[in-house]
């Protein structure tokens, strides 16, 4: 992946021209912009921001590691990432499945500024746990910009860090720190419905220390589970129609979201697994 942005770059040559430049007013967690309230509207576009002038000297960010491949020994294994233009976001979450991607502002489609990381926190600044990163929306293609899909809960508060990618560590100093101008999008998957008119599912008992019961008033086709991390444990495909089942539960406690999707729509349950 880093041998095709590499390749990628060499054939859109830049100029780049030096000046001062103030840091962006969001340089570190405890100054990010506040997204809340554009929750309230999934698929607005949010921008134009910047992370030109970001120093990426936020301790905070320092334990994104196995995700972002702009190392300093260049082996783009993501064990010892570059953080050198990182701007933060926050916002409060919800039940549901958050989708969330940086993209272009415009049709001026610009390498240089929206080639993007990008690490999803909760907590407070300065004790955030990650919950999930991404380097490339998908490289094969030279999509290099940074987007996730991952469930979040509700009363808990989100930090995101945006960076640039830094080409130095790969014996190319002249290659720039990827800065610029990108917007995000906050959206909901087109499958995720919380509230479903006339429908109903109840997952029982909650918490649990083995299985869950489903009931529901539709034929339930599919249920998967996920972990805080996005990752999907477990997913059931249904070939007959059942109103009722019993599923277990991933072996390891921890906090679940369980995914059942009906002829009706899907609903989320947030499941504790003792």
């Amino acid at each position: 992946m880093s041998t095709l942005k590499y390749a990628f770059f060499l054939l859109f040559p830049f100029c780049a021209a030096l000046s001062s430049v103030a840091q962006p007013v969001n340089d570190i967690c405890s100054a990010a912009i506040d997204l809340s309230e554009d929750l309230s509207q999934p698929g607005s576009l949010l921008g134009p921001f910047s992370n030109v002038g970001a120093t990426g000297n936020d301790l905070d960010i320092a334990s994104v590691t196995g995700c972002w491949l702009d190392d300093l020994t260049g082996n783009a294994d993501g064990s010892s990432p570059q953080i050198d233009a990182t701007v933060w976001f926050r916002f409060d979450g919800y039940d549901g499945v958050l989708m969330l991607y940086v993209q272009p502002c415009d049709s001026n489609l610009n390498f240089i500024s929206e080639d993007t990381q990008m690490a999803l926190y909760t907590g407070e600044c300065d004790s955030l746990e990650l919950v999930i990163c991404n380097e490339d929306i998908d490289g094969a293609i030279y999509n290099y910009w940074s987007g996730v899909t991952t469930p979040i809960l509700a009363g808990r508060t989100y930090y995101l860090a945006v960076d640039g990618f830094n080409y130095s560590g790969f014996g190319s100093p002249e290659l720039p720190l990827t800065t610029g101008e990108f917007c995000i999008n906050m959206n909901e998957p087109a499958t995720n419905l919380v509230e479903i008119e006339h429908g109903k599912v109840v997952a029982f008992p909650n918490p649990t220390s083995g299985t869950i019961t489903l009931q529901s008033d539709s034929p339930i086709a599919e249920v998967s589970i996920f972990d805080l991390a996005g990752r999907c444990c477990r997913s059931i495909l249904n070939g007959t129609n059942v109103q009722q089942q019993t599923i277990a539960m991933p072996d390891e406690s921890g906090v679940y979201i369980l995914s059942v999707k009906s002829e009706r729509g899907v609903t989320m349950h947030r499941i504790v697994k003792e």
